[in-house]
C-alpha cells in the first residue's frame, strides 16, 4: 500500500502528458491514469480506384487482381456489373489493408481474448506482439483506422469488431456511425516502471461511455514499490464522466482488497462529512470501507475538477 499508514493517493488528475512509444501518456497526481495518444497521421483513408477498371494493351478490360498484384490481401472487385463485393451498387471499391498472416494473427489472438473477458491475455499479446502492430498500424494502415471483424477489413466502421486506434490502444465491440456503440472495450498497453494495462469497458453511445462501466488499471506482473496493483472505478458514465454513486477498488500485491464509495457529480466528487480535510496537508482523506488504516488521499486542489472519468475516451 502507499504512503504513511497504507494509504492511497489519487493521481487521476491531467499534470502532463509524456510521449511513450508514440502514446500519450495521461499523467498527474497519484493514480496515474494513462489516456490514450490521439496523434493520427494525415493519411488519406485507402486508396480508390474507378470500377471501370484499367485495360490491357488490347482495350480490354483487365480485372482488379491483375491490375494491382500487389494486393493480395486487399479486396479485390470482381469483373463485370453489379458484382463488386466490397462496395455493391456500382460504386468505388476499396482497397483496403494487406495484412501478413502473422499480424492477422496477433489480432485474432486478441480478439479471442477479449471474447473470453480476459484483458490480461490480450494485453499480454499486444505486448508480444508489438512489432506486428506497430508495422500493421503505421506501415500497413498508414495511421487510418479500420475495423476488422476477425475476416476482413472495412473502412466502415460499423458493426462488431476491433479497431485499433494506435498501435498498443484498441477498442473491441460493437460500432455505429464509426465510433463505439451498444457494449464496448477499450483496452491500451503500456510499460513505464512496469508492464501494465488501462481498460474501460462498458456502455456506449455515440463514442462516449453511458451507462453502467468501469475504468482502470492492472500491472500484470509486478506493480512499482507502494502502488496498487489493480486499480477500478465502477459506476454509472453519463458523456465519458461517472455519476452518481461510484465504487473505487484496489488490489495490492498480497491480495489485499480496499473498497471507497464515494459520490461523483459530473466526474467531480461531492465531498460529506465522511471526508477528513487535513488542512496543514492541503488534502482530504476517506477511510475504506474494511479498514480504518486504509484512507483514499485527495489532494485539495483535485476536489473540485473532474477526474473520475473514461480514462481512454475515443477521439475522432
Amino acid at each position: 500500500m502507499k504512503g504513511r499508514n497504507d494509504t492511497w493517493t489519487d493521481m487521476a488528475a491531467a499534470a502532463a502528458f509524456a510521449v511513450v512509444l508514440g502514446i500519450s501518456a495521461f499523467w498527474g497526481q497519484p493514480d496515474r491514469a494513462y489516456d490514450q495518444a490521439r496523434g493520427r497521421t494525415g493519411s488519406a483513408y485507402g486508396r480508390m480506384y474507378e470500377q471501370a477498371g484499367p485495360e490491357d494493351e488490347n482495350g480490354n478490360p483487365v480485372g482488379k487482381a491483375d491490375a494491382y498484384p500487389d494486393t493480395a490481401g486487399a479486396v479485390q472487385a470482381a469483373e463485370g456489373p453489379g458484382e463488386n463485393p466490397a462496395r455493391p451498387g456500382g460504386e468505388d471499391a476499396e482497397i483496403l489493408p494487406d495484412v501478413t498472416e502473422s499480424q492477422k494473427a496477433v489480432l485474432d489472438e486478441i480478439m479471442e481474448a477479449l471474447e473470453a473477458q480476459d484483458l490480461e491475455s490480450a494485453a499480454r499479446v499486444m505486448d508480444r506482439g508489438e512489432e506486428e502492430l506497430l508495422t500493421l498500424f503505421y506501415e500497413v494502415m498508414d495511421g487510418t483506422r479500420y475495423l476488422y471483424d476477425g475476416q476482413s477489413f472495412s473502412l466502415s466502421i460499423e458493426g462488431k469488431g476491433l479497431v485499433l486506434t494506435m498501435p498498443k490502444i484498441l477498442y473491441y465491440g460493437a460500432f455505429k456511425a464509426g465510433r463505439p456503440e451498444g457494449d464496448c472495450t477499450a483496452l491500451q498497453v503500456v510499460e513505464l516502471d512496469a508492464p501494465r494495462y488501462d481498460y474501460s469497458q462498458g456502455l456506449w453511445k455515440d463514442g462516449k461511455m453511458e451507462g453502467d462501466g468501469h475504468t482502470g488499471y492492472c500491472y500484470y506482473e509486478n506493480s512499482p514499490r507502494g502502488e496498487a496493483r489493480d486499480v477500478c472505478k465502477t459506476g454509472r458514465f453519463s458523456g465519458d464522466r461517472l455519476e452518481g454513486e461510484v465504487t473505487y477498488t484496489t488490489l495490492n500485491q498480497e491480495g489485499e482488497t480496499s473498497t471507497w464509495k464515494l459520490e461523483v457529480k459530473d466526474g467531480t466528487v461531492q465531498l460529506d462529512d465522511r471526508w477528513i480535510h487535513i488542512e496543514e496537508r492541503g488534502e482530504y482523506q476517506l477511510m475504506s470501507q474494511e479498514d480504518d488504516s486504509h484512507a483514499y488521499i485527495m489532494d485539495e486542489k483535485l476536489a473540485g475538477q473532474p477526474v473520475w472519468i473514461n480514462l481512454l475516451a475515443w477521439e475522432e
